[in-house]
Formats: structure tokens, sequence, C-alpha cells
């Protein structure tokens, strides 16, 4: 594609070519895209909450419990640098949950739950939960 010919004094035509400038904004383009991260919350963890037609928007939490189908017990906290995820299991939640609570400003947990997880164990979570601090707990859906 030729842009514009401009004449010299010579007499030799100069031509500007535009396909190698667009060629090196795709490549910078495919760069940053490939040098940006994107942080995902909720990575690895497979779990599929309960629906609910009632959906209450409320700002991110610094401290999330996830729950997956096979009671595996992930913590999920920002400890004011990074974003962390740890397995806890259920005798350590309490004295890892304490911990995080008493280095964050926030006392409210949000608790992740696979729908095919009983009643009771969720129970046990919240309670254990509440031992250790929590102010303010909610339970996380999707909605229907």
């Amino acid at each position: 594609m030729k842009f514009q010919n401009f004449r010299r004094r010579n007499n030799k035509n100069i031509v500007l070519e535009l396909t190698p400038l667009i060629d090196v904004v795709f490549l910078l383009l495919i760069f940053f895209l490939v040098a940006t991260t994107f942080e995902d919350v909720d990575t690895g963890i497979k779990i599929e909450l309960p629906k609910s037609t009632i959906r209450e928007l409320k700002p991110v939490k610094d401290l999330q419990i996830s729950i997956t189908g096979k009671k595996t017990i992930y913590l999920k906290y920002n400890d004011g640098k990074e974003n962390k995820k740890i397995i806890v299991k259920k005798g350590n939640l309490k004295g890892q949950l304490a911990k995080v609570l008493g280095e964050s400003e926030s006392k409210n947990v949000i608790i992740s739950g696979d729908k095919s997880i009983d009643y009771g164990f969720i129970v046990e979570i919240m309670t254990i939960s509440k031992e250790a601090g929590a102010e303010e707990l909610d339970i996380d859906t999707v909605l229907k």
C-alpha cells in the first residue's frame, strides 16, 4: 500500500510503506496482551454454588472460605501485599482464621460452598468462623 509519493531533488521516488508500520503495531499489541497478567479470584477451585433468586452486590471482601464438593477447605485472603490461597484442614481452620482476622481491618467472611456439601458441614464452618472472630458471615450464591 503506497501512502504518498515524494520527489527528491535527484528525481527518485520515495515510497512510504504502511505495511511494516502496521506489523510493528500488531506485534506490540500482542506483546502487551501476553505480558499482562490477569488475576482470577477462583483459579483452580471447582465449586458449583447453589442458586438463589436474591443477589446482594457487596464490595469484595478480604477473606473467603471456599469448600469444594470433596470438603477441601481453601482460605483465600489478601495480606496487604498479595492475594493468598491456602488449603486448611477443618481442625486448623479456627487458628488460621483467627490469625488472618487479627491482621485484617475487615472482620467479614464470605463462605463459598459447593451445593453438594451438606448443611451441617457449612454450619460447622460458620460456627468456627464466628469463634475465630468473624463479625459478619456471607454465603456466596449464583443468580438463577
